[in-house]
């Protein structure tokens, strides 16, 4: 079974940038092969990873739907298998997975179903799977994971965003899954340490890891702009983001 880690966050914390960069040290590490997810409705993921955006599971969805009275002869199961294989972009040494838009009005319910046992299977495929959520978590709660191996909660140091963290760990805690590990990562953070006030709005919460790192104005470009971290220069102190894969002997690493 594979480690998930799913990376939550307000928008402009710069999770999908964290999550680019923590596939690719995860990929440098030697743990091969890594699926990034996702499932971000902006869907900035791809650039950062520099791979072309494919078509995304919301579009499978509304595909499945339209075909489903007229299928015959191939298992409805069968059919979204082999979509989703089709829409997963294959890159070195990772696959990435665009999850797309939300539901629209109709009702999903039968194809989301499909997708949850889909997924399942899927995860089976790769050592470690890292998931670059939007705030509300509800995409895990549709791919019914039932255990979450790391959560990344990541902050500025800003009160605005403690208190959006602090909402996304009470509704992480009401979804019926497991987490295993909590890691807060304070992002763009100058040299006077974690933030004081920030801090106290979540010092109600359990984290097993706190990651400090830098503002960098490389990294701050690469977001702004939508470039790959691939190719990128890494900045020393963001190596700390391997703390948050605590499986084997990476669980040892230290920033």
């Amino acid at each position: 079974m594979s480690y998930l880690i799913a990376v939550a966050g307000k928008g402009g914390t710069g999770k999908s940038t964290l999550s680019a960069f923590l596939v690719r040290l995860l990929i440098e590490e030697g743990v091969r092969p890594v699926l990034a997810v996702d499932a971000d409705p902006n869907s900035t993921l791809a650039p950062l990873l520099g791979v072309q955006p494919g078509t995304t599971i919301g579009e499978i969805r509304e595909d499945v739907l339209k075909e489903k009275a007229n299928i015959t002869g191939v298992p409805k199961e069968r059919l979204l298998e082999m979509k989703i294989e089709e829409c997963i972009q294959e890159s070195h040494g990772f696959d990435l997975l665009t999850m797309g838009r939300p539901e629209g009005p109709d009702c999903y319910c039968y194809v989301n179903n499909l997708l949850r046992g889909a997924l399942t299977r899927l995860r089976s495929n790769y050592r470690a799977i890292v998931v670059d959520n939007e705030a509300g978590m509800e995409h895990l709660s549709r791919m019914n994971t039932n255990a979450i191996d790391s959560l990344v909660m990541v902050c500025e140091p800003t009160v605005v965003s403690a208190r959006a963290a602090a909402r996304i760990a009470v509704l992480v805690d009401s979804l019926p899954m497991a987490v295993h590990r909590r890691v807060l990562v304070w992002n763009k953070m100058n040299d006077s340490g974690a933030p004081k006030e920030p801090s106290a709005l979540l010092a109600g919460e359990r984290f097993d890891e706190t990651i400090l790192l830098p503002d960098d104005d490389v990294v701050a470009q690469l977001s702004v702009q939508e470039k790959s971290v691939m190719g990128a220069a890494i900045p020393q102190r963001f190596t700390s983001l391997l703390k948050i894969y605590a499986n084997g002997p990476l669980a040892t690493v230290k920033g």
